[in-house]
C-alpha cells in the first residue's frame, strides 16, 4: 500500500454489473496528488467528446485526497467529476460529509460508475466487497429517509452513503448528491447519478492509510486546532458561518436583489442577517473531521413553516431565496432550504432560474397562464413555495424551469435569455461582479461556470492598489494566481475557509502532503502551484475539446452594459474584454481563442493533451 493512499480504483459497471479493482498508478499520483486532479485527468482519458451527460456514456468520478482519513483536519472532503447536465462542460462537485473518508477507508482513493442499470440500483460497497442491490424500493424517497432505509436494511447506522432524492431520479438538471445533509450540489451531478439508475452508493470501510510521518502531520493538527480556538477572526465565524454575510454583502452593494438587477435592500438587515440567525441559533452543525463548525441548526420562526429545526441555511441560500427572488422573510428560505436539501438539488440554481422566472413576468415574457396561475411577483410567497415543489417534481411549469435559467430561457425564447444570469450555463453565485472585478474574471473564465468557489478573489476586499475591488488592470493575475492556488488544495482534498482564514497555507499544506505520502516533491509549494496550474488547463483542455472558446467566457449582458441606479455599485459596469486578454496572456493561452496553447500544456508536461487538442483541431 503507498503511503497516504490506498492505491486501488474501484470501477463499476451498471450496465454489465462488472466490478473491477485497478492499481494506482505512481504517474498519477505524482502528476496530479488526488482528488480533484484525479477526477480531471480521468474524465478528460476517458470520455470521448460530444457525449450527452445523462446518457450511458457520461460517466462519475468520486475521489477523496490523501489526507482524508489521516486526522488532518478541514481536509476530508470528497469531489465527484462529470460532464454536467447543466453546462455541457467539465464538472467539479465537492461535498464535506463523511462518505469520502469512508470509501478511503474501504480501500479506494477513487471510484469509477459507468454504463446505466435497468432499474433503479445502489453500489454497496464493503472493504473488497461490492455488490449491486436492488432499489426499487427506494424510488421516490427523500434524501435522509434513503440513507435511513439503506442502513436499516444493512443494519448498521454507521454506514455512510451518498445518495439522491426525487429530483435526482427525474433528472432535474441542477440536482445534487446529498451526504448527511452535505452537498455536492451544483453543475447537476445528482441528475447523472439518476440518468444511470443509481440511487445511492453506501459503503462501510474499516481500513486506514499508513502514513509516511505521522508525528509531524499530528503536530501539525495541534497547531492547527489551537488556532481554530484562539484566532478572534474564526470566533463569530465558528458560530454562525457564512449566514452571518448578508450584511456585510449588503453594506458592500454586491448582495443581489430582483434578479441582480440592484444591490441593496434594505428589508434583509432585519431578517436575514447574523442577528437574526443568532436568535434561532440552536446547535453547530459541522463536516467531517474539521473543527471549524461554520455551519449550524436553526430554529424555524412560527407560521406555516414552523417545526422540527433544520440545518443551513448558508449565505448562498439566503442570496438565492432572498434577494435573489425579492423575499425577506427568513421562514419561507429556511423551507426552501430544507426542501431543496429533502428532494436533492442545488439552492444556488434553484432560487436563481426562480428569479428568472420572476423577471421574465415582471417583463411581460412570461404570463401567469404560462405559470399555471401563478402570479410570479417578486416576494410572492405562495407562489414561490408552489413552483420550487413543481420544479422538483418535473410538474406543470417546473418541468420548464427544472432544465436550469439558460435552458428554459432558449426554450422560452421572446427575449428571455437576457434574463437568464448565468455563465456557460451555471447560475452566478451571489456576489455581484460588477463590486468584485476579479471574481467577475473567475465566474467567466472558470471551466464550471458562474461559480465562486474555484477562484473567489478575497483579496479584493482588502481595497487598496490593484487589490481595489473596482480596478480591473492586474485582475488577470490576481485571478489566475487563486484559481491554480485552489485547485492545489483540492488536490487534498482541504477545504476553502482553512485556505482563507490562512489556518493552511501552501506551505502548510505541503508540508502535511509530505508528512502523509513521503513524496519529496509534494514538499514544494512550487510543485502544489504547478500541479494548480496543471490541474486548471486540464479542466480548460476538456471544454476547448467540447468546443468551448473565448464566446464562453462571457457575463451576462447586464454586467457589461447595466449599473446600479443608487448604492456602492452606482455607475460600475463590467469591463470584460481588456480582462480577458490580460488573462490569456498570463495564462499563455491564445487571445483570440481562449485557448491553451502547445507551448503552455508542454511546459505543464501535458503534450498528450496538447496532441488531443490538435488532433480535434482545438489547440491555441
Amino acid at each position: 500500500m503507498s503511503k497516504g493512499y490506498m492505491g486501488t480504483i474501484l470501477r463499476v459497471n451498471l450496465s454489465t454489473g462488472a466490478v473491477v479493482f485497478e492499481e494506482l498508478a505512481d504517474d498519477l499520483k505524482r502528476q496530479f496528488i488526488g482528488g480533484r486532479g484525479f477526477g480531471a485527468k480521468i474524465l478528460f482519458d476517458e470520455l470521448k467528446p460530444g457525449v450527452d451527460p445523462l446518457s450511458p456514456d457520461n460517466k462519475l468520478i468520486y475521489q477523496c485526497g490523501p489526507l482524508a482519513g489521516t486526522g488532518a483536519q478541514s481536509c476530508s472532503r470528497w469531489i465527484v467529476t462529470t460532464k454536467s447536465p447543466l453546462t455541457g462542460g467539465y464538472f467539479r462537485a465537492c461535498a464535506g460529509g463523511p462518505f469520502g473518508a469512508e470509501v478511503k477507508s474501504a480501500g479506494y482513493d477513487i471510484l469509477i460508475v459507468e454504463g446505466k442499470a435497468a432499474s433503479p440500483v445502489y453500489i454497496w460497497i464493503d472493504d473488497d466487497q461490492v455488490e449491486i442491490r436492488d432499489a426499487t424500493h427506494l424510488a421516490g424517497k427523500l434524501t435522509n429517509e434513503t440513507t435511513d432505509a439503506i442502513r436499516s436494511e444493512l443494519g448498521d447506522k454507521r454506514i455512510k452513503a451518498a445518495v439522491i432524492g426525487p429530483a435526482g431520479e427525474k433528472m432535474v438538471r441542477f440536482a445534487a448528491i446529498v451526504d448527511e445533509r452535505r452537498t455536492a450540489s451544483r453543475g447537476g451531478v445528482g441528475a447523472v447519478m439518476g440518468s444511470k439508475n443509481l440511487k445511492a452508493v453506501a459503503v462501510r470501510g474499516t481500513q486506514r492509510p499508513d502514513l509516511a510521518d505521522r508525528e509531524t502531520l499530528m503536530g501539525m493538527v495541534k497547531k492547527q486546532m489551537e488556532r481554530v480556538k484562539t484566532d478572534p477572526r474564526m470566533q463569530g465565524f465558528r458560530h454562525l458561518g457564512t449566514a452571518a454575510a448578508v450584511g456585510f454583502c449588503h453594506e458592500l452593494g454586491i448582495y443581489p436583489v430582483r434578479n441582480f438587477q440592484r444591490g441593496v435592500m434594505p428589508e434583509v438587515n432585519g431578517t436575514l442577517t447574523g442577528a437574526k440567525f443568532e436568535e434561532l441559533f440552536e446547535r453547530d452543525a459541522y463536516c467531517k473531521s474539521c473543527p471549524i463548525h461554520c455551519g449550524a441548526v436553526y430554529k424555524v420562526p412560527p407560521g406555516p413553516f414552523s417545526g422540527e429545526p433544520c440545518e443551513g441555511p448558508e449565505y448562498e441560500t439566503l442570496y438565492s431565496f432572498g434577494g435573489e427572488i425579492g423575499n425577506s422573510d427568513t421562514a419561507i428560505v429556511l423551507e426552501a432550504n430544507r426542501l431543496c436539501d429533502d428532494y436533492g438539488v442545488d439552492t444556488m440554481t434553484a432560487g436563481a432560474t426562480i428569479g428568472f422566472a420572476m423577471e421574465c413576468y415582471e417583463k411581460g415574457i412570461l404570463t401567469k397562464d404560462d405559470l399555471d396561475g401563478l402570479e410570479l411577483t417578486w416576494g410572492n410567497q405562495a407562489a414561490i413555495m408552489i413552483l420550487l415543489k413543481k420544479m422538483l417534481l418535473r410538474e406543470g411549469v417546473g418541468d420548464l424551469l427544472a432544465e436550469g435559467s439558460r435552458m428554459a430561457a432558449q426554450k422560452i425564447g421572446k427575449g428571455a435569455e437576457a434574463y437568464a444570469i448565468q455563465v456557460k450555463g451555471l447560475e452566478l453565485a451571489g456576489y455581484d461582479p460588477r463590486g468584485l472585478k476579479g471574481l467577475g474574471l473567475n465566474y467567466a473564465t472558470s471551466p464550471l461556470g458562474g461559480s465562486h468557489c474555484v477562484g473567489q478573489c478575497p483579496q479584493e476586499l482588502m481595497g487598496t492598489g490593484a487589490n481595489d475591488r473596482f480596478a480591473f488592470v492586474g485582475k488577470g493575475a490576481m485571478a489566475m494566481m487563486n484559481q491554480d492556488n485552489v485547485a492545489a488544495f483540492e488536490t487534498g482534498i482541504v477545504c476553502i475557509f482553512p485556505m482563507q482564514f490562512k489556518l493552511i497555507d501552501l506551505p502548510g499544506l505541503a508540508a502535511m502532503l509530505k508528512a502523509v505520502t513521503g513524496i519529496d516533491e509534494f514538499g514544494d509549494p512550487e510543485y502544489l502551484t504547478l500541479v494548480g496550474e496543471r490541474i486548471w488547463n486540464l479542466e480548460r483542455a476538456f471544454n476547448c475539446r467540447e468546443g468551448f472558446t473565448r464566446a464562453n467566457d462571457r457575463l451576462p449582458e447586464r454586467f457589461l452594459r447595466e449599473s446600479h441606479a443608487a448604492g456602492p455599485l452606482e455607475g460600475q459596469k463590467f469591463e470584460l474584454e481588456p480582462m480577458l486578454d490580460e488573462y490569456y496572456k498570463v495564462r499563455g493561452w491564445d487571445t483570440a481563442t481562449g485557448r491553451p496553447t502547445r507551448k503552455t500544456l508542454e511546459r505543464l508536461g501535458l503534450a498528450d493533451v496538447a496532441d488531443e487538442l490538435e488532433r480535434c483541431g482545438c489547440l491555441g
